[in-house]
């Protein structure tokens, strides 16, 4: 598996965008890597509803696939879900020594305009590289604006471009196991705070009064003198 696409489902118009972005990249990559038209060299589950576990097939695509493309937007960093899958493909670079850098195989994409967060500031892809179009709209409006076709079949070519040359080279380790959905720490959980045990109470010793032999209680009236009456 060459690429797999991560995202947020939303379960209307932005899914119908995101297949047809597939579509046409998985085509593309098809082309650069000089594969059949039938052969599958990508993943991206548009079937996938909100709240539901990963299906097989998405666990196998994710612990084989080369190259990792996240779409960003403040609801993709708010989902356990795209946080899990971030989680296994860096557990799977660390593994393979590329957790970092511009060789990474994360190549991120943002879907609208936003300030990305420290998780994913490493992985950051200079934007100029995939055209102006892209620079300047991000992903959703390149797809949706109809009259920038040319600019959007030119990102979608040098993406392709990108994905076939990060997956001929160093391989990403293929994951052994098929972790669970429910199996995975997120990558995007802030880490609980650890509180140490509160101390002990200290126990402070109150001085007794003290007390005059003469007014101390009598213990044992048989040890008084005789009444001399």
């Amino acid at each position: 598996m060459r690429f797999f696409i991560s995202y947020v489902h939303d379960s209307g118009e932005d899914d119908r965008h995101v297949d047809t972005f597939y579509r046409d990249l998985h085509h593309d990559v098809l082309m650069f890597a000089g594969q059949r038209s039938h052969d599958t060299a990508g993943f991206c589950d548009t079937t996938l509803s909100l709240g539901q576990r990963w299906s097989p097939s998405l666990i196998d695509a994710l612990s084989t696939a080369q190259v990792f493309v996240p779409l960003l937007s403040p609801a993709y960093f708010a989902s356990p879900a795209c946080g899990k899958e971030w989680q296994i493909f860096t557990s799977r670079l660390a593994r393979s020594g590329r957790l970092h850098g511009a060789e990474s195989s994360i190549v991120p994409l943002l879907w609208v305009p936003m300030k990305v967060p420290a998780v994913a500031e490493p992985y950051q892809y200079r934007e100029a590289a995939f055209g102006p179009g892209y620079e300047r709209a991000k992903l959703r409006a390149l797809i949706r604006e109809t009259r920038n076709r040319d600019e959007y079949h030119a990102f979608v070519q040098l993406l392709a471009s990108r994905i076939v040359d990060l997956s001929d080279g160093d391989p990403v380790v293929v994951s052994s196991d098929r972790p669970a959905f429910d199996t995975v720490r997120s990558a995007f959980e802030t880490p609980a705070l650890v509180t140490a045990p509160a101390a002990p109470p200290v126990r402070r010793r109150v001085p007794r009064p003290a007390v005059n032999r003469d007014e101390r209680p009598i213990l044992n009236p048989n040890l008084l003198p005789e009444d001399p009456r």
